[in-house]
């Protein structure tokens, strides 16, 4: 079924990308460029009455006094990425029909090979220098340290695997890495360290790993790890949203296969 009406809203390039994927296939779609729910997106709403809602991955901040159902009245289904409390509290106290894209496992698995060489990108970008011979450590050890330390070994680098939980520390020395627990005064030894782990861990306890390191990245999601107060522009790089930034065009289409087959209901 085509020629429904959607409503996309975000800022992030995929979501421009998204909404002229769904135009391509005469679709009808209202794109909103915000990162608010504001007055003014509650009148286009009112004016367009969506179908099908997609939420940005970030969540929407809340700047009207609260978050009406007419505003969902003729809404199907509604695509959500990451909530804030309070849409948590709207979304659980209303009947709408919501799916979670972010987890969605195609989608999270093709997102992360993204993020992988997104990162690439990144580091070229910033150090304007090669991969290969190059020491990396990665804290973490799910699909995007998976994908990133295949990347990085097939491009002539070294990845060591740095994680707490015993049970990764002997799944990636299983798979041929080298391998460090994740404890208290760390060092990094002048190797490029990247965190993928989506928790604020870094606190004076690891602050060792910032003196230590070449540089930081940190690639996990917004708002990142660092758990520290003070200036540590000169080692550390928030990296967030990498598909977004260097692969708008793959990382569009991904979301777009996700949603447009999950939305065939509609």
């Amino acid at each position: 079924m085509t020629n429904r009406k959607w409503c996309v809203i975000g800022t992030d390039p995929r979501m421009e990308k998204l909404a002229t994927l769904l135009k391509n296939i005469d679709e009808q779609v209202l794109y909103i460029p915000s990162k608010a729910w504001s007055y003014q997106v509650e009148r286009d709403l009112l004016s367009f009455q969506p179908e099908i809602m997609v939420l940005p991955i970030q969540p929407l901040e809340i700047v009207t006094d609260t978050i009406g159902m007419e505003f969902f009245q003729n809404v199907k289904k509604c695509f959500i990425g990451k909530l804030s409390p309070e849409w948590t509290r709207f979304f659980e106290a209303s009947e709408l029909n919501t799916v979670a894209y972010l987890e969605d496992e195609q989608f999270i698995w093709l997102n992360a090979k993204l993020t992988a060489e997104g990162f690439i990108a990144a580091y070229y970008l910033e150090e304007h220098e090669t991969v290969a011979g190059k020491q990396f450590m990665i804290s973490g050890f799910g699909r995007v340290a998976k994908l990133l330390a295949t990347q990085l070994k097939r491009m002539d680098a070294h990845p060591l695997i740095v994680v707490r939980s015993p049970v990764q520390l002997a799944e990636a020395q299983a798979m041929g890495y080298e391998v460090k627990k994740l404890e208290k005064g760390i060092s990094c030894d002048q190797a490029i360290f990247i965190n993928t782990i989506p928790a604020k861990w870094l606190t004076e306890d690891y602050q060792s790993l910032l003196k230590t390191s070449k540089r930081f990245y940190d690639i996990a999601s917004a708002p990142g790890c660092l758990e520290l107060e003070g200036d540590y522009a000169e080692c550390y790089r928030l990296c967030t949203s990498l598909p977004g930034q260097f692969l708008k065009e793959d990382a569009s289409k991904i979301l777009f296969k996700c949603l447009t087959e999950s939305a065939k209901d509609i």
